[in-house]
């Protein structure tokens, strides 16, 4: 079957567009090449590839991804009747998942949130639902831009804690004061929605009042307002004061890596001594 005149020349610039990033060794080209051949009529925008090192059992190494508009979830039930298979509904995101001579074949789009009842999708957040929980509290890194959230209005004590806790186990960092500044300082507590929008693993926080149906109290930690530290394997010992630390830093003039002092009153900085290498023996 040859693509239909009136969508030739958008499926050539589809498939010149995927050539760049195909190797056709993989069949990618060629399915792409067959999908718009069997396919003329159906919403697509284009394509993208997906390559896995190391595919799960039963999984195609090598995926083609389709463009079909971000919230045409019509696109999606249509591909996947073309394609002899039923579309996976989880909330809001409708997702295509199928094969074609190894080759896997998956598309997403979201229902548009003005079209979906989001007073149904609001949800009370579990330990399933976070990053991790610390002396009970859910804890969660949200945005790029060092924002920790923590469900409830817990004591700023406890909330420091967790931060603390959550950077040295999720990140291998000691979270510190920045320019003396307090801790605390960073510390935000207002009321929020949860979400399952556009599902219940990709929530979203509404912000809003108190009265509010669903509303719960919130805490937001704002780490970019602090410092932080790479910790160490091994414990040093403040030459100057005695202080023990595990944070690490960088010499100004040659950039070697140093222990700090975690005393604001001190803050010497010394040499990480190069550690015994064990040799192996036969």
């Amino acid at each position: 079957m040859t693509i239909s005149p009136s969508t030739t020349e958008h499926g050539k610039r589809l498939l010149e567009r995927l050539e760049r990033f195909a190797t056709r060794n993989d069949g990618q080209v060629a399915v792409a090449r067959r999908l718009l051949a069997d396919h003329p009529d159906l919403p697509l925008f284009g394509f993208m590839v997906s390559h896995s090192i190391e595919p799960e059992p039963g999984k195609p190494a090598h995926s083609l991804i389709l463009q079909v508009g971000q919230y045409n979830t019509d696109a999606i039930a249509a591909w996947a009747s073309a394609l002899g298979t039923e579309p996976a509904i989880d909330g809001a995101r409708h997702t295509l998942t199928a094969a074609i001579n190894g080759i896997g074949i998956h598309a997403t789009a979201v229902v548009y949130d003005a079209l979906y009842d989001i007073e149904k999708a609001v949800f009370t957040p579990t330990a399933d639902d976070v990053t991790c929980t610390y002396r009970g509290l859910l804890v969660t890194s949200l945005g790029d831009d060092g924002r920790l959230l923590i469900v409830g209005h817990p004591p700023a004590r406890d909330v420091l804690i967790a931060a603390s806790a959550f950077y040295r186990d999720t990140c291998g960092q000691r979270l510190r004061p920045f320019n003396g500044n307090d801790l605390a300082d960073s510390i935000a507590r207002t009321w929020g929605r949860f979400i399952a929008y556009p599902n219940r693993s990709e929530w979203q926080l509404q912000g809003c009042w108190e009265t509010t149906p669903g509303a719960m109290p919130v805490t937001w930690v704002y780490t970019d307002e602090a410092d932080t530290q790479d910790l160490a394997d091994i414990a040093g010992h403040c030459p100057k004061c005695g202080r023990t630390s595990r944070g690490l830093g960088h010499h100004p003039v040659d950039w070697t890596r140093v222990y700090l002092c975690p005393s604001s009153a001190c803050g010497h900085r010394w040499p990480v001594p190069d550690l015994p290498t064990t040799k192996d023996t036969v």
